[in-house]
Order: C-alpha cells, then structure tokens, then sequence
C-alpha cells in the first residue's frame, strides 16, 4: 500500500502557458537544422547545375548559380517558416492555452488547457496524455526552457519559471536517473532573446 502510494505520488509540477511567444521559440530551434540542410542542397544542387551550364553557356550558368544561392539562401528559409507560421494558425487558432506538467516516478502526465479566445481567461481541459519516460526522446535545456522531447521533431515546451512543486535543479537529475539524454545549451543559446527581437519588429 505504501509503495502504491509512492508510485502515485507528484515530485514534480510545472505550469508553462503556450502561446505565440512561446511557438516562436520552439519553431527557431525545430526548424533550424531542416532549413540549413534544405537550403545546403538547393544552393549545392544550382551550383552543380550552373558549373556544367557555364562550360556552354557562361551568363545563364552564373545566374543558374545567383539564383540558386538566393533561393536556398533567403527564400527556402522565409517559406518555410511562414509555413510553419500559418499551419500553427490554423492548430492554435486564436486561442490561449496552458499546459501543466506532473511527474511521477514512473511516468510524466501533462494536460492541456484553452480559453474558448485570446481575450478569456476562462481555461477549460481539451487533452491529457500519459507519457512513460522510456519513451521519451531526450530533455534540451535553455536558460529558460526546457524542451522535453517526444520524438526528434516533437516536444512539449516547459517554462522553468514556471515550476510549482520542486525545482529544474532537482528535476533535471531525476529525468537523467530515469534514462534520458540531457542536452544543456543554457551557457549557448538564451532563447529570451528571440521572444526579445521578436516582440522589437
């Protein structure tokens, strides 16, 4: 009975709300590595394509190549992140939403909460999920978030402002006892800094 309790019992608790600021954010560091890559081969394959074309035709080869650096190098990046941009529009609509994290020994629970608009602050439960840490990817720590990794591409976005019942000093050895890769670019990267540049434009 006791060891049941034990199982059941909350170590930790975080409240991180999920709105523009935050999509931003995890959009820079999820599309990042897609968009240099992406960029890398468009700029790589007109290169190769502009070289040979140069050897017949030297003025369209040179623009084969022009275009192909501005197209990987401006264009690709601003696509794709608009994308991004207008597809999480249509996930998020105008709504606020707030996400509480719950750890467990065994497992993380997290429930997510909207507003019916940006203007309420009437929050009502739209999903939970029941995560096992082995199933969990890795945990990449900023200096004021923690991005918890589903997959490669998907995390759960967790303000480390917002803790409720212990603290991320604490937390961060418990995800690493139970098996999880612990990447920390809090000394590389302040992510605040973006939210700073953003709210600027």
């Amino acid at each position: 009975m006791e060891k049941e309790k034990s199982e059941n019992q909350m170590l930790f608790k975080n409240v991180s709300k999920m709105n523009e600021d935050e999509i931003v954010v995890f959009q820079n560091y999820a599309l990042k590595k897609t968009i240099i890559l992406s960029s890398a081969l468009l700029i790589g394959f007109c290169a190769l394509i502009g070289v040979g074309i140069c050897f017949a035709q030297l003025y369209l080869g040179v623009a084969v190549i022009i275009a192909g650096a501005l197209g990987g190098g401006v264009l690709m990046p601003f696509l794709m992140k608009d994308s991004v941009k207008k597809q999480n529009k249509l996930i998020f609509g105008e709504k606020k939403y707030l996400n509480h994290f719950e750890f467990y020994n065994d497992y993380l629970m997290v429930t997510s909460e909207s507003t019916t608009s940006k203007e309420s602050n009437d929050y009502q439960k739209v999903a939970e999920e029941k995560v096992l840490y082995s199933d969990l990817f890795q945990v990449v720590l900023y200096k004021t978030y923690m991005f918890i990794y589903i997959n490669k591409s998907q995390s759960f976005v967790l303000n480390q402002r917002g803790m409720t019942l212990g603290t991320v000093g604490e937390l961060v050895p418990f995800l690493k006892e139970k098996g999880l890769k612990i990447v920390d670019k809090s000394s590389k990267v302040d992510e605040s800094k973006i939210i700073a540049n953003k709210k600027k434009a």
